[in-house]
């Protein structure tokens, strides 16, 4: 288990299926973990569901934050920017589990309002918050970012192909910050995960070697720890539970 208690991390869709084993995982591991969140009943679920797990900083234990933002608005990620300044000074992981899935149209005959639909959810999401936690990290020169990405950014299925156009633009993302941390201490990684994750919701009729949200907010304090191969890669591929390093 890493120990992750001098580390502020901002989760990303911490209020989602798998964004809360994320954040379960590293207040579990210690860290100060904040959310922004914009729905009161997901943040009293999350809440929740960390709290045999969270406890007081000065004890080592990690505690959760929720702050109000809404992670499509530039401007109320801004407000959200600087009372994370304000609060904690810093931000030494940040990562985004953002993103919703698609189905239903071949792209030569797709909506143009669902094409946008599914550009702001899975892309624009993804720039905001990099304006919002990689701009901190610049600052001080340092920090680990971790984009959670899936298979469709490699894998081509019918009627999906805007979630895989999106998620490869996402893959892309994630190289072009690292190029721009050239010269810094900063380090971008792609957290690539090929199988569904399992999840609170989602226990029936999955293969127990799936995945759980809360191994891949492990893998993640791994990446942030420096304990997991590869650390100076950029995309980490994940299939099952027998990848992970052991």
């Amino acid at each position: 288990m890493e120990r992750l208690n001098d580390c502020v991390a901002v989760v990303a869709g911490g209020t989602g299926s798998v964004g809360e084993g994320v954040v379960r995982s590293l207040v579990r591991d210690g860290a100060t973990v904040v959310v922004p969140y914009r729905n009161d009943a997901k943040r009293q679920r999350l809440e929740e569901y960390v709290q045999d797990v969270a406890g007081d900083p000065a004890d080592g234990k990690g505690q959760l934050v929720c702050m109000p933002a809404e992670i499509g608005n530039i401007d109320s990620m801004n407000v959200f920017r600087q009372e994370l300044l304000d609060r904690f000074g810093r931000v030494d992981l940040g990562v985004a589990c953002l993103g919703s899935w698609y189905y239903g149209y071949s792209l030569h005959n797709m909506p143009v309002e669902h094409w946008d639909q599914v550009i702001n959810d899975n892309l624009k999401t993804h720039f905001i918050c990099v304006r919002t936690l990689v701009s901190l990290m610049h600052e001080r020169h340092t920090g680990v970012y971790v984009m959670i990405n899936g298979g469709a950014a490699e894998l081509i299925a019918p009627e999906i192909g805007a979630v895989s156009i999106s998620a490869a633009a996402q893959l892309m993302t994630a190289r072009v910050l690292k190029q721009e941390a050239r010269g810094t201490d900063i380090r971008i990684h792609s957290l690539m995960v090929y199988n569904p994750v399992k999840t609170r919701d989602r226990k029936t009729e999955i293969v127990d070697d799936w995945l759980s949200a809360e191994e891949v907010g492990g893998y993640i304090g791994g990446l942030y720890a420096g304990s997991v191969p590869r650390i100076n890669k950029t995309i980490h591929r994940l299939y099952t539970r027998s990848s992970l390093p052991q």
